[in-house]
């Protein structure tokens, strides 16, 4: 017989360390620690755009060794996409799940943990890639093995799809699978992609962003060329880096006016009725007549930047020494063009404002395309399992001024939509394209359980 005593501090000791646990994020069942240690295992290996192979065939095997039949894809040897179906034998328009292998570079000097270890820590895993997008895709693998675990009795296709290159445009991932490969696409009539968001306050979402629409893509290489030579015997006009900065001053001074779009106008007004904060009050700022002055002290910029084109110079390159005078050097500048801008006329601005300095050089284009429509059966389901997560929250529809692989399906006419299934606070997003980028452990597990229970909801049979 054990002692009362020692019983009940055999109780308070388990219970300690079950809290000890929640708090540091580990995983408290199966699948969550399946989830956690596949994710780690992703996390582990350099998918930077250009060498996507590894990470393809990682999920490759991973699909495979559960009994899901997946392959490699594209043209590129090194830089694969991954496809799997699950087949229902119905009609019923298919589901994809998307997401991107590739990631962006990662200065290893400026982490605190290495971008490519999966390092948990304080309650984290750090990685390149954890937020954007290894995360998602993990999480709908683990959808996948969980309908294919349970036999699950499908009442449409699921289909699983990591492409590469979507970091540099998607022009030889995405995009030409659809060109070359339109049979991975039969009957797929929606799209699950990254591009959604959340709001949170402490650990509780207040709402859900369901992306709908993205502003169009203008990627421009500027080049500036000339004489090069020595440092100290210079002509006075500074050579090829000094024609390239006055090219980039008279482009960053072009002038973008704030004007409101009807897609904009009415996800705003959406997003207002929904939300009963303070957020909820800012987006009654996005109405005709636009006060200007207010949008500019109240509105915080992720919304701003749905009103305006932006233009941002994001890479300079001169190769040479401190003494040598490069006879070339560019500039990478990222374009987001609101509906209704036309790509070639925010060239022209360009190409004039460069003026003879410089050359300007396309390096993505995107098209405008239509929103994706909200009255859907699977925008129904988001709502009701995203809210349920998150008991007090709502959702709305949301414009991205990012994009992604979904304007090449919303281009065909195909319902996609962005979605964020991780909580994710604030301070926790400055890490996405930037130093130290991680998910809190909890958040990926609570996240992996979302996802399954959408792709459940929307595809098994009732």
């Amino acid at each position: 017989m054990i002692p009362r005593g020692a019983a009940l501090l055999a109780i308070l000791v388990a219970v300690a360390s079950l809290q000890c646990r929640k708090a540091e994020g580990v995983p408290e069942n199966a699948i969550e620690r399946e989830a956690e240690e596949a994710f780690v295992a992703y996390l582990r290996i350099d998918t930077t755009s250009g060498k996507e192979t590894a990470g393809a065939t990682y999920l490759r095997d991973l699909l495979t060794k559960n009994g899901i039949a997946a392959t490699l894809a594209g043209a590129d040897p090194a830089r694969q996409a991954v496809y799997a179906r699950l087949a229902s034998g119905s009609p019923e328009p298919a589901l994809l799940l998307l997401s991107h292998i590739d990631v962006v570079a990662a200065d290893a000097e400026r982490w605190r943990n290495p971008p490519f270890s999966g390092k948990r820590e304080g309650g984290y895993i750090w990685g390149r890639g954890a937020v954007d997008a290894k995360s998602l895709t993990i999480a709908q693998v683990m959808s996948l093995l969980d309908l294919k675990r349970r036999g699950a009795r499908l009442r449409r296709d699921v289909i699983f799809l990591a492409v590469p290159d979507e970091e540099r445009g998607g022009l030889v991932g995405m995009k030409q699978l659809l060109e070359r490969q339109p049979e991975l696409f039969t009957n797929v009539g929606f799209v699950l992609n990254e591009g959604g968001a959340n709001e949170t306050a402490v650990d509780r979402v207040l709402f859900w962003g369901v992306e709908v629409q993205q502003k169009v893509p203008l990627w421009l290489r500027v080049t500036a060329e000339a004489a090069g030579g020595h440092g100290a015997l210079s002509e006075g006009h500074g050579g090829a880096p000094a024609k390239l900065v006055r090219a980039l001053a008279a482009i960053d001074q072009l002038e973008t006016p704030y004007r409101l779009t009807d897609t904009v106008a009415r996800v705003a007004s959406l997003g207002a009725k929904m939300r009963k904060d303070h957020r909820g009050a800012a987006l009654q700022l996005i109405r005709e007549p636009l006060d200007i002055a207010r949008i500019e002290r109240e509105l915080a910029p992720g919304y701003r930047t749905m009103l305006r084109d932006s233009i941002t110079i994001t890479q300079i390159s001169a190769p040479g020494a401190v003494n040598v005078v490069p006879s070339r050097a560019f500039a990478d500048i990222d374009i987001r063009l609101v509906a209704g801008t036309k790509p070639d006329e925010m060239l022209a601005r360009v190409e004039q404002a460069a003026g003879t300095n410089a050359i300007v050089e396309v390096l993505v284009a995107g098209d405008p395309v239509a929103e994706s429509p909200v009255d859907t059966e699977l925008f129904a389901t988001l709502k009701r399992v995203f809210t349920a997560a998150a008991p007090g929250s709502s959702l709305a529809p949301t414009i991205s001024p990012g994009a992604t692989d979904s304007r090449w399906f919303r281009a065909r006419g195909i319902t996609a939509y962005g979605i964020a299934p991780f909580k994710l606070n604030y301070y926790d997003a400055d890490g996405v394209h930037g130093d130290n980028e991680r998910i809190r452990a909890r958040f990926f597990a609570e996240g992996v359980g979302v996802m399954r229970k959408i792709v459940r909801e929307f595809c098994e049979k009732r």
